[in-house]
């Protein structure tokens, strides 16, 4: 096997990420770049090159779009795109109109179509990934089509025409490149027509590689296959469930007439022999995967010697967290934060409730307290014991509930401090349990009534300072040995100080474009579209507790001891998932026309990915591999083995053994000192 493809040539290489390190070494400036799907892959790929104690400096750890956008700058072309939030809004206006594109998606998706916007864009996604909008790969999207039963033939030409307009809809309002599929498709359109920019952008950079992707969407196939044409010596290091696919379709997908040297073997990489370990419901298997990783810890193990990966880590994260706390075992679950479940969160949108609205609910009035208000700058001569406990709450919530009997039920913030003052004076409150929700409603007068954008951080920021330097260390002394709740709330501040700075940018943009009115609505509705679209990872810089990741993230990972989760069929793997009809994705991952064969095949559209995330989770296994499912789901219906366990080594472990596991803590042989390092 040659080290590097030859320039004018793509390499492929499937189920071998570690050839990619063995290309790392020492240069003045970076001679590979090296594009991976996500951030996570990148740190992984770091740890394994300091393990091994190799250089990089060879290598620039990076993305296709950043490599895109520099390529555009060099030749003077637009390269700036719009993110996913303004992409969204653009969508929505789009589909308010009366089209017939719109109606075609009426007939495909439903009569509403901004309530299904998300649907709509994940169509506009799909289309965009399978043809990159080249209109010859459109055409044979809809030779595609036309061989489909009538009723799938018909969705399909209605999304497409749908989404097609969009993305005229969208390049008009946003620009050619307005995201990352024409962006990359741009660039290659840029290196076609110049192939020496590729050298005049990076002069050092001599070779590209892709590294642990399940999918090479078309807008990606175009611009490595421009790079190839220009000189650029391309390698693809694809994963083994999906690379065999990819390797077969890329001679039909590349445009430029290059060389494929494909380097795939078809043989899977190996892995242990995983110890099957088989409960009767989603609880009992946490408790199981909780004894194995106690075990290995109790028998000498360090915490970051053992792993746990899960197709979808979030999905067994508190199951997971209650089972392994009878064993005062830490857990650090790498998954996405949902921020707009968090307290500091739920603070932030009550707040501007409050300042946006002219008369407010009693419950909307004290949800702040509620979610841990507390003034800026505490005195330390206050005797509030900040943040309000729940039957400090409730004792402001009788009171005044009491006092507005005769009073219409909203009330502007004025007149809500006129009830306080009653409520004191009738002796329904006393003056101290009256002060916190005074000291809410003076602040509160104190904000602008239409913020600039600018208030978004002066009103803020001190909240947030007071929430760390109060409300935190507060949830800190109440909190469980793991310091769950802890490393929650820190995270989430940390989010809303993200959130801040995200929100102003956009409500500055949309209050320029004059699409926004200048409110705390307004704000609170911008900010829960930037939260529900960035979700921000956990990431635990925390030597003592045991990482729970998703299986792909696991990619050039390794640890001795892996215990992988939920080996249940349809939740590893998951069912594919559409707006469009079964028939067309089949049709397309079959690949049985020459047609389907010049279109990518998206990732969510085969369970190839599946084994992708398996191969990676299993492969990081060294010493021991345990892998865990259940019989009955939490509504007692029976659940299937995971067919993905038919493709690897298992060795089931007895019920007998399984029990004394979780009641005496002793591993099953399988998993002892001599046990599971059979390949």
């Amino acid at each position: 096997m040659t080290d590097t493809s030859a320039p004018g040539a793509v390499r492929a290489v499937v189920g071998d990420p570690d050839e990619l390190l063995d290309r790392a070494d020492r240069a003045p400036e970076p001679t590979e770049f090296v594009v991976t799907p996500e951030r996570l892959h990148r740190r992984n790929l770091k740890r394994r090159l300091a393990e091994r104690a190799s250089p990089r400096s060879s290598l620039r750890l990076t993305d296709a779009t950043a490599i895109a956008a520099e390529l555009l700058e060099a030749a003077g072309a637009p390269s700036g795109t719009i993110d996913r939030i303004d992409r969204l809004k653009h969508i929505e206006a789009l589909l308010e109109r009366d089209t017939a594109a719109n109606e075609r998606l009426r007939a495909a998706i439903g009569s509403d179509l901004t309530a299904r916007i998300e649907t709509i864009a994940a169509a506009h996604s799909r289309v965009a990934e399978l043809t990159g909008w080249d209109e010859r790969r459109l055409d044979a999207l809809s030779s595609v089509a036309d061989d489909l039963p009538p009723v799938a033939r018909q969705d399909t030409e209605d999304i497409v025409a749908g989404v097609r307009a969009l993305e005229r809809g969208l390049i008009d309002r946003a620009g050619a490149v307005h995201s990352r599929e024409p962006l990359l498709s741009a660039a290659a359109d840029a290196l076609r027509d110049r192939p020496a920019l590729w050298g005049e952008t990076f002069p050092a950079a001599e070779r590209l590689a892709v590294a642990g992707v399940s999918v090479v969407d078309a807008p990606l196939t175009e611009l490595l296959g421009a790079a190839a044409a220009a000189g650029v010596e391309v390698t693809l290091s694809l994963r083994p469930g999906t690379g065999p696919a990819i390797v077969d379709r890329l001679p039909n997908r590349l445009e430029e007439p290059v060389t494929l040297d494909a380097d795939d073997g078809r043989a899977r990489p190996e892995v242990l022999t995983a110890a099957e370990l088989v409960a009767d419901t989603p609880e009992e298997e946490a408790r199981l995967a909780a004894a194995v990783v106690a075990a290995h810890l109790r028998g000498g193990a360090s915490p970051s010697d053992v792993l746990v990966v899960a197709r979808d880590a979030a999905e067994y994260e508190r199951a997971l967290e209650r089972a392994v706390d009878r064993h005062g075992v830490n857990l650090a679950v790498w998954a996405q934060l949902p921020v707009e479940q968090t307290i500091p969160y739920r603070q932030f949108a009550a707040v501007c409730a409050v300042l946006g609205r002219d008369e407010l609910t009693l419950d909307e009035l004290l949800a702040p307290l509620e979610f841990h208000w507390v003034p800026p700058a505490v005195d330390d001569a206050d005797a509030t014991p900040w943040p309000l406990d729940t039957d400090a709450v409730g004792d402001l919530r009788a009171a005044l509930a009491s006092t507005s009997e005769s009073e219409p039920e909203a009330a502007s913030l004025p007149e809500w401090g006129d009830r306080l003052a009653a409520a004191v004076d009738d002796g329904e409150l006393d003056p101290a349990s009256a002060d916190p929700l005074r000291s809410f409603l003076d602040w509160a007068r104190e904000q602008p009534d239409t913020p600039e954008p600018a208030a978004l951080h002066r009103t803020f920021e001190p909240l947030v300072a007071a929430g760390r330097a109060v409300t935190l260390p507060t949830v800190f002394a109440s909190d469980a040995a793991d310091l769950g709740r802890t490393s929650r709330y820190a995270r989430a501040l940390s989010r809303i100080e993200e959130l801040l700075t995200d929100a102003r940018a956009k409500y500055r943009e949309w209050l320029d474009a004059g699409d926004v009115p200048r409110s705390w609505l307004a704000i609170a509705d911008l900010a829960e579209r930037v939260v529900t679209t960035r979700p921000g990872r956990r990431e635990h810089a925390n030597a003592a507790a045991v990482d729970v990741i998703d299986a792909t993230d696991a990619w050039l990972r390794e640890a001795p001891h892996v215990v992988a989760v939920g080996l249940v069929d349809g939740v590893w793997p998951r069912r594919p998932e559409s707006v469009f009809p079964e028939a067309l994705r089949q049709a397309v991952v079959a690949g049985d026309s020459a047609a389907a064969r010049r279109l990518a095949v998206p990732g969510r559209w085969t369970a190839a990915r599946e084994r992708d995330h398996l191969a990676s989770g299993f492969g990081a296994a060294t010493e021991t591999l345990a892998c865990t499912r259940y019989h009955r789901d939490r509504e007692g219906t029976e659940r299937e083995r995971s067919p993905l366990l038919a493709e690897v080594p298992t060795r089931q472990v007895d019920a007998s053994a399984a029990q004394s596991l979780v009641a005496t803590g002793t591993l099953p042989d399988a998993l002892g000192a001599d046990g599971g390092g059979a390949r």
